[in-house]
């Protein structure tokens, strides 16, 4: 080796040792794969985030359209203190369940504690072809009502529909009646307007929830059901304006059914956290009802059942809180043309602060 080679040779050498020493005082870069496991998320401290608590949520099924758009956007917030699971029912809610979402509050515990959620209304939907798309408006009043669901009415063209819809060409055909097989509170505000209970006709098709009953309505010519406001948004369909206790006819719609809610709900004042075991939940009162409110109203509740577990509870609060929002969960009410209830209702937000704080202090 000449001399000009082992010079060069002596100074890269003495790179390659600057090199390792200078490693040693570097810390390790670990790289995550592309397809790792957790999505190549680091965490600056080197722990994984605390995984979040699974509040089980138990929901009436009519209330599937805005229910499954709370759990989704509640999971997607990243100051949710939980993940909510969320199951639906038809009849009654299972148990056990950490919250159940419910319109008719006999279906739960007497144990319960309720913050109204949501408003309810139910959509008088039917399907003439010849008429056009929603809402064709047709006026039905509770007497007519009746008499079509309980089998005296069978006829679209009958009188007494003819009377209040003198305007309209009414076929010959016949009524065919589309109903749910099991109780449901859609079905309950619908007896309420009616002031009689209901008894199907014969030749009526039963359906299996509203999701079944909407879909057998818009395949079936000539048929008449009911089903959640919600889901007749949803899916596009025709639906009756409802006669009220003033005379007039009034279509579903956010502005009606925030009408109706401005004007008839109750609520108990609420003067002492601890009275709440005997605070009679929110409710409408039909006789309040002003002119331009929509009259099958009511309200979804959110249920604490009394068993609620007390790892839990903190989550589920949270849920809920996120849900009486006004810029959250009532906020999402909108996008199936639902009212907030809490927008402009002081009474209502001070009963839900004290039903919350007295369910966080119960356990």
């Amino acid at each position: 080796m000449g001399k000009k080679s082992a010079i060069v040779a002596a100074v890269i050498a003495a790179i390659v040792a600057i090199g390792i020493a200078l490693a040693a005082f570097q810390p390790w870069v670990v790289v995550p794969p592309e397809n790792s496991e957790d999505g190549g998320t680091i965490i600056a401290n080197g722990t994984e985030p605390a995984p979040k608590e699974i509040v089980s949520i138990a929901s009436e099924r009519s209330a599937f359209p805005f229910v499954q758009r709370w759990a989704s956007e509640y999971n997607n917030d990243e100051n949710a203190l939980a993940t909510v699971e969320v199951s639906y029912y038809l009849d009654k809610p299972p148990t056990p369940s950490d919250l159940v979402i419910v319109g008719d509050i006999r279906h739960t515990s007497n144990e319960s504690n309720y913050v109204p959620v949501s408003a309810q209304a139910v959509a008088v939907v039917y399907n003439i072809p010849t008429f056009p798309d929603i809402p064709a408006g047709m006026k039905l009043n509770a007497s007519v009502l009746s008499s079509i669901f309980n089998g005296t009415i069978t006829k679209w063209n009958d009188p007494a529909i003819k009377s209040l819809n003198s305007d309209l060409n009414l076929p010959s055909e016949r009524i065919i009646v589309v109903h749910e097989n099991s109780n449901s509170s859609s079905l309950t505000i619908l007896e309420k307007y009616i002031s009689d209970g209901i008894h199907w006709p014969k030749n009526g098709v039963s359906a299996l929830g509203p999701d079944e009953l909407a879909a057998t309505i818009r395949k079936t010519p000539y048929s008449i059901g009911y089903v959640d406001f919600s889901f007749a948004t949803q899916t596009r369909m025709t639906f009756a304006a409802i006669g009220n206790p003033n005379g007039g006819y009034v279509l579903p719609s956010m502005d009606s059914i925030g009408q109706a809610l401005n004007s008839s709900i109750q609520v108990q004042n609420v003067t002492n956290i601890n009275q709440t075991a005997a605070l009679t939940p929110p409710f409408l009162n039909a006789s309040m009802l002003t002119n331009g409110s929509y009259p099958l109203t009511a309200l979804y509740y959110a249920s604490f059942p009394a068993n609620t577990s007390n790892e839990t509870r903190n989550a589920t609060l949270d849920f809920v809180r996120w849900v009486i929002d006004k810029d959250r969960g009532q906020q999402t009410l909108s996008e199936v043309q639902y009212p907030s209830i809490y927008q402009e209702n002081g009474a209502l937000t001070t009963y839900a602060g004290t039903i919350i704080n007295s369910t966080a202090k119960s356990f």
